[in-house]
């Protein structure tokens, strides 16, 4: 016994058993055994066995008949249930869709009309450059007028020293 030791397990034995997967299987088979069963013990003569045979058919019937119906039942609530919460999820996911684009479209806006201002504040800085330079010029050959070449201020067309740029372009005056 002690080389069995090791694998010295309980056994496990597994039943498995469908849940109402085969329920209307069963209950005919059931069915038909009662209905034999109720043959070959049945007392009485074989109009009345016939006649019981016929009242337990139609209460058979009947039963399986309420059970389909209510099998349908069910199934057509859980088919409504599960419609109505597809329904809510598509909603949910269209509003949010929605929202996102809203966001997205208010983002776009938002950057265009920066963009536009951020262009038209360039433009002016642009043009009050334009209009500095212009000013300064006109103000350096004015000065160069008012004291004239003989005046110890430099002539437009001289170079002040080396590296720096003249003060105004040659031709210029």
């Amino acid at each position: 016994m002690a080389r069995y030791d090791e694998y010295d397990d309980d056994r496990v034995v597994v039943i498995e058993r469908e849940n109402g997967t085969n329920g209307i299987g069963t209950f005919l088979l059931g069915l038909a055994i009662g209905a034999g069963a109720a043959l070959l013990f049945a007392p009485a003569s074989g109009a009345e066995t016939r006649q019981r045979l016929q009242d337990e058919a139609r209460r058979a019937g009947r039963k399986m008949k309420d059970m389909t119906d209510e099998f349908g039942e069910q199934m057509a609530d859980s088919v409504e249930k599960t419609r109505h919460q597809f329904d809510e999820q598509v909603g949910r996911a269209r509003d949010a869709v929605s929202s996102r684009m809203q966001a997205v479209g208010d983002a776009v806006s938002v950057g265009r009309d920066a963009a536009a201002q951020a262009r038209a504040d360039l433009e002016q800085a642009v043009a009050d450059s334009k209009r500095a330079y212009a000013d300064s010029r006109r103000a350096h050959r004015e000065h160069g007028r008012r004291h004239g070449p003989d005046n110890a201020s430099a002539p437009d067309d001289m170079v002040s020293s080396p590296g720096e740029e003249s003060a105004g372009a040659p031709g210029e005056g």
